[in-house]
Formats: structure tokens, sequence, C-alpha cells
């Protein structure tokens, strides 16, 4: 007697754009909103990065100016700027991961994250955003950085770029890794 059994068919997931289109449809039915209320976020966001980093830089520059920072012991000098690049940097990690394309929550943990689909391509677009804003944040905060520093010497603000940007790239690719 020989027996004949049949198998199930293979299971094939979404592939990662299927994926993205069902996740939009879904964040979609949980929260309408208007194209005025996308807005108006979108200009309080770049209103309070506008006003606070202005504000930044010429807090900074009004420092740095003043006649007892001038005074100021070298060494408590470099200890500050450690500590405020330390500070900085830790909150920049922090922000990271929360950003990061591989933090996910728990229930998308459940839902994606365990489906069969390629995590790679499900991944490399916000990857790839996440590397771009990085890069571009960090290199403007860099110019900032120096613009506070002052003018004297404007092949600093291209270095200060380069560095920036470097660093804003490297660190998102870390961010990620780990």
């Amino acid at each position: 007697m020989t027996s004949t059994r049949t198998l199930p068919p293979a299971v094939v997931g979404p592939t990662p754009r299927q994926l993205r289109a069902r996740l939009r449809q879904a964040r979609r039915r949980h929260h309408p909103g208007s194209l005025g209320e996308v807005l108006t976020d979108a200009y309080v966001v770049v209103l309070f990065v506008a006003l606070y980093g202005w504000f930044a830089v010429a807090a900074i520059r009004d420092h740095l100016a003043a006649p007892q920072v001038a005074r100021t012991d070298p060494g408590d000098r470099y200890w500050i700027a450690v500590a405020a690049v330390t500070a900085g940097a830790g909150l920049v990690w922090w922000g990271l991961r929360l950003t990061g394309p591989l933090l996910v929550t728990p229930a998308a943990h459940a839902w994606l994250v365990s489906s069969p689909v390629d995590r790679r391509a499900w991944l490399l677009p916000r990857f790839g955003g996440l590397v771009g804003g990085g890069t571009i944040g960090v290199g403007l905060l860099a110019v900032a950085a120096a613009y506070a520093g002052g003018l004297d010497r404007p092949a600093d603000l291209g270095w200060a770029a380069l560095a920036g940007l470097t660093g804003g790239a490297s660190a998102t690719g870390w961010a990620v890794v780990a």
C-alpha cells in the first residue's frame, strides 16, 4: 500500500512594499488628520527649532565674547566643553535609538518582525532617511557651533560642516549597528 500525501502550499510572506502599504492604511484609520493639522504641526516644529536654535547660537556667542570667559583658565573651559559634548552625545544617542529603524514597539515586534518578510528591504528606506537626516542635522549643528565661535576664519565653517556631516553619518550608522 502506498499512500500519497499532499503537502500544504508553502507560505509566502508579503513583500516589504505590501507590508508598508498595509501599515500606512492601518495608521490612517487610527489617526485621521487633515492636511491643515499636518502643516500646523510642521510649522510649530520649524518655528521652535528656528527660535531655540537662534537663541542658542546668540547666547553661546555672547557668552564666548564675555570678558570673564576670556580670563577663565583654559583647563576649565576644556572640561566644560567635554561635559557639553558628552551630554550632547548622550542625548543624540538616545534620540537615534528612539528613531532608529531597529527599535520596534512590542506590538510591532509580535506582528511584524516575526512575520516572514524581508527585513532588510523593509528597513532600508527608513535607515536611509535616518542617516540622511542625522547627517544633515549634525552638519548644520556643527556649522552653527562654528558660527557661534566667530567668523574670524571662514574656512572653519567648511571644516565644521565636513566634520559634522561625517560625524552625523557615522553616529547614525553606529546607532543602528548597536
